[in-house]
């Protein structure tokens, strides 16, 4: 059935996939299963009962964005509640033996209180991140004041009773859905964020740093504080795009979507030939050891309802991220012959709308291949990464030296 996903985090259970994400239609943290990535269970609550802290500051049985690890024996279910518009919010914990649940309250990890100078931490959006010891952090924020980061104790907890350090964004800079993880082959953190308008024009972007507390910088050499509004720091990794390829995208099959009061129903297919406000990232570690890049989107031209879109992510040589063009479906596998004619979607750093995909040749990109890397030249930049296939599909993702993203699509 159709699963309207915003905000998605998805773990790898033994037999099953198990979906969280911002699900305002429903009461309760929620949460649904699969076995394939495409057809998902309806939803199911994870917590008894609303936590008398939330119901008491924020006022509300809706949360936001959940955060979901292993720690032991122990699932920890980090959930947030705030009230929309405003930095009155608060992360909690709550934990549990079954990943499915039932997950019972063990206390507030973070409280923000709302004031009218924006410029506060506001306690949403978590995420939970080990470092090399193996001690975890927090990392949480949004608009406001920023993404900021806390070492969390043992049983969970902040070591530290302050809003923490600032390590992206602030001065209500539009960020949030801040998602930390370890490369271990490039010894490396790195910090997806999602920018933007989240109807419109939402997108991710990357950083790096040796320490889990920072600072992040990206190809630029800009630090993810940099609060100039004329550097746009972070690699751009993902954003709208229309490849302009028949049958290249799915149609959404709303059937059994739930119809909220007030709101006119919507048409039981939604034709897609682009997307566009793809971020909020999280990242889907497979049984067999693959990486995802979990994130939500919309359909392009429409105000539709938010839906999952999970692609591999790789990484170049020199430890940066590539997201691959095209959504999961079949492994990825050497193509041994390239199609001369391609659509290139360019994601500029300086443009976050829906992108079109631009017909190109390899004899027009000065294409060079060597085994699954290649080279191009196109947009007045130097470009390198990889291509393989997948299905019936031929693809590529590149990188720019300053940190733009290049996919491409063979016709």
């Amino acid at each position: 059935m159709f699963a309207p996903f915003h905000d998605p985090l998805v773990i790898a259970l033994e037999d099953e996939y198990l979906g969280l994400s911002t699900d305002l239609g429903f009461h309760n943290v929620t949460a649904r299963t699969s076995k394939d990535l495409q057809e998902w269970s309806g939803p199911f609550p994870l917590l008894p009962e609303t936590p008398a802290s939330v119901t008491r500051h924020v006022g509300t049985d809706h949360f936001w964005a959940p955060e979901l690890v292993k720690r032991g024996n122990v699932w920890r279910l980090y959930y947030c509640a705030s009230r929309p518009g405003k930095t009155c919010s608060v992360i909690g914990l709550a934990e549990s033996a079954n990943p499915k649940g039932p997950y019972f309250y063990k206390g507030d990890v973070v409280v923000s209180q709302h004031s009218d100078t924006f410029t506060q931490a506001n306690a949403i959006d978590p995420c939970v991140c080990a470092d090399r010891e193996r001690k975890d952090w927090l990392i949480y924020g949004s608009f406001f004041g920023g993404i900021r980061i806390l070492p969390l104790n043992d049983e969970g907890f902040p070591t530290e009773y302050h809003e923490g350090k600032r390590i992206a964004g602030g001065n209500h800079q539009a960020i949030e859905g801040a998602y930390v993880w370890y490369h271990a082959p490039s010894d490396r953190f790195v910090l997806f964020t999602s920018w933007g308008d989240l109807g419109r024009d939402y997108h991710i972007r990357v950083a790096y740093s040796k320490e889990i507390d920072g600072p992040y910088e990206d190809s630029q050499g800009y630090v993810m504080t940099d609060l100039d509004p004329n550097h746009h720091p972070g690699d751009k990794l993902c954003g709208g795009y229309n490849f302009d390829i028949p049958g290249l995208l799915k149609p959404l099959d709303l059937t059994g979507m739930p119809v909220h009061p007030g709101r006119p129903p919507m048409p039981p297919k939604i034709e897609l030939s682009g997307v566009k406000a793809t971020g909020h990232s999280s990242l889907l570690h497979d049984r067999d050891g693959s990486v995802y890049l979990v994130h939500h989107a919309r359909p392009e031209g429409r105000m539709g309802p938010p839906f999952l879109q999970i692609r591999r992510l790789l990484f170049a040589a020199d430890g940066r991220a590539l997201a691959w063009p095209l959504t999961v479906g079949d492994p990825l596998m050497a193509a041994e012959e390239l199609p001369e004619k391609w659509r290139m979607v360019y994601l500029s750093r300086c443009n976050s709308d829906v992108v079109y995909g631009r017909p190109v040749t390899l004899a027009q990109a000065q294409a060079v291949r060597e085994g699954d890397t290649i080279r191009m030249q196109l947009f007045c930049k130097e470009w390198s990464g990889v291509v393989y296939r997948q299905g019936d599909r031929i693809a590529c993702t590149l990188l720019s030296r300053d940190g733009e993203a290049l996919w491409g699509v063979a016709e």
